[in-house]
């Protein structure tokens, strides 16, 4: 009987440090997982504890992000529908090259614009800024776009 309650004394320990073992390392993981940059950017409320901004400056930017996520999402919208066209495109083969070219055209233009929205938005944003709070962005920006490309500690 003793053996039996040592074993099982034994395994109850070791499913507890499992159990245990697990749970740290599952809360360090989750803990050092940054959320995309990106999405960080785009926060108000992570831009106004990082950057300090005023509220005036917080609703400002709100504002311009409302704005282009409606750019975004049109410039998306169109680059999809193209791209679904491409694809019946060549299925077909109806017009050749000549087709797909165009709807290529068409996918680009939609990028393009998704693009520079963006870098309006960038611009928009630096301007409502003071010089110190232009610099952090500044830095958290290059970061992203480092993050964005794969190439971590890119010179920018």
């Amino acid at each position: 009987m003793n053996n039996k309650w040592l074993l099982g004394m034994a395994l109850i320990i070791a499913v507890a440090a499992g159990a245990i073992a697990f749970s740290v390392t599952r809360a360090l993981r989750c803990a050092s997982s940054e959320a995309d940059p990106l999405d960080r950017l785009q926060d108000v409320s992570f831009l106004t504890g990082k950057l300090g901004l005023s509220t005036e400056q917080a609703e400002k930017i709100q504002a311009l992000h409302v704005t282009l996520g409606t750019t975004l999402n049109d410039c998306c919208s169109r680059h999809c529908a193209a791209r679904a066209r491409l694809g019946q495109a060549l299925v077909a083969e109806t017009n050749g090259t000549a087709q797909a070219e165009a709807i290529l055209t068409e996918m680009c233009r939609a990028y393009e614009e998704s693009e520079r929205a963006t870098l309006d938005q960038i611009r928009r944003v630096r301007a409502i800024l003071n010089t110190e709070q232009r610099k952090q962005f500044d830095a958290m920006i290059a970061d992203c776009m480092c993050r964005m490309c794969g190439k971590q500690g890119c010179n920018m």
